[in-house]
């Protein structure tokens, strides 16, 4: 039995600033507590070793990557063969794959490493340095060709993320056949949304006409499930007005959706879980920042559960913090982030006023 999703955040820092990223403003992320961590933003590899010994038994789904850039991390490789020691069957990282080299492409398939999620956001060479600075074209492609000479064996498989702005909407239609290219099994598509630290609205979709970008993102996704690519996590194009009327036409629909990836087996967990207990996180998942804070989601920017290695995953669970978490979800009285919390798992695939902010998250 294996009900836990962790993710993990190797170091605080990246070697990107792109244009929508709170590192276009900053060299490194901050978590609470600001006063503990190690001073050069990397979490020690102990402290990844109890981490690891304790959730990832007990984990279906570990991400060796959340909010920074973890291949960055000088014992990288170390901590893959770490992980790979536990079977994990969903053991993924997201990465914009600058730092790739072919030992750690090695390391990567030793692991067990199911999923390789590259952030590219342009397919073609003026607008994917245009956005990723100082990132060069060359340099990716270089990096998907070590990738593709490590999957010649089937594993690990290739993610694109691929976040949609006004600085590369012509080449959302251009991206299943860069994905079927070099070799991509999913991709993910999500709208860039406003961030912390940088002013992105010259490049937000918001104000564009709804229906045209439905058009878009139902022409893409068509065309990338026609080339065999699953739809990790794509915006949702649909409108009431674009159901079937028929029986055959929405049981066309369905079988659709469930080959595109759009309707899976684990989204409808979640939905379960959140009708339950008032939200599918806490209990569930476990977010470790560098300095070892536990969060129970990607969004919560209070107080954490706990610190490792001082508390342990038994301490965490039966913490205080997480039980007042837990009540507060029950008893139709949220507390701290989860008071307005508003469904921020979905920002990033719809459009949205913006009036909010994206906390840090890639994962």
């Amino acid at each position: 039995m294996r009900p836990f999703h962790v993710i993990l955040d190797l170091t605080s820092r990246c070697n990107l600033k792109c244009v929508m990223c709170y590192f276009a403003g900053t060299d490194r992320l901050n978590f609470l507590p600001f006063d503990t961590g190690p001073a050069d933003g990397n979490m020690p590899v102990e402290v990844f070793e109890k981490i690891a010994s304790e959730l990832f038994p007990k984990a279906r789904r570990v991400a060796l990557g959340c909010a920074a850039e973890p291949m960055i991390h000088p014992r990288f490789r170390e901590i893959l063969a770490i992980a790979g020691r536990y079977g994990v069957p969903d053991l993924w990282f997201p990465t914009n794959l600058l730092a790739l080299t072919d030992a750690t492409a090695g390391v990567i398939r030793d692991a067990g490493v199911r999923t390789v999620a590259a952030s590219i956001d342009g397919v073609t060479k003026e607008t994917y340095e245009k956005i990723r600075v100082p990132a060069k074209w060359e340099q990716l492609l270089s990096r998907l060709e070590i990738l593709r000479r490590a999957r010649r064996s089937g594993a690990p498989r290739l993610r694109i993320i691929f976040t949609w702005m006004k600085s590369n909407r012509g080449e959302l239609v251009k991206l299943p056949e860069f994905a079927e290219k070099w070799g991509a099994a999913e991709i993910d598509v999500r709208f860039v949304s406003p961030t912390v630290g940088v002013d992105v609205s010259g490049e937000l979709l918001n104000g564009e006409d709804p229906g045209s970008l439905n058009a878009e993102l139902a022409s893409a996704a068509r065309d990338a499930v026609a080339r065999g690519l699953r739809l990790t996590s794509y915006p949702d194009f649909e409108t009431g007005q674009d159901m079937p009327k028929t029986l055959a036409g929405r049981l066309a629909r369905r079988l659709w959706r469930i080959r595109a990836g759009i309707d899976r087996v684990d989204l409808l967990r979640y939905a379960l879980r959140k009708r339950i207990h008032g939200c599918a996180y806490p209990d569930r998942d476990f977010v470790i920042r560098p300095n070892g804070a536990v969060s129970p989601c990607i969004y919560w920017e209070k107080e954490p559960l706990g610190i490792y290695p001082a508390d342990g995953l038994a301490a965490i669970r039966a913490g205080a913090p997480l039980q007042r978490i837990r009540d507060g979800l029950h008893s139709g009285q949220p507390i701290g982030t989860c008071a307005s919390c508003g469904e921020r798992r979905e920002a990033l695939y719809k459009l949205r006023e913006t009036r909010g902010v994206i906390p840090p998250s890639r994962a």
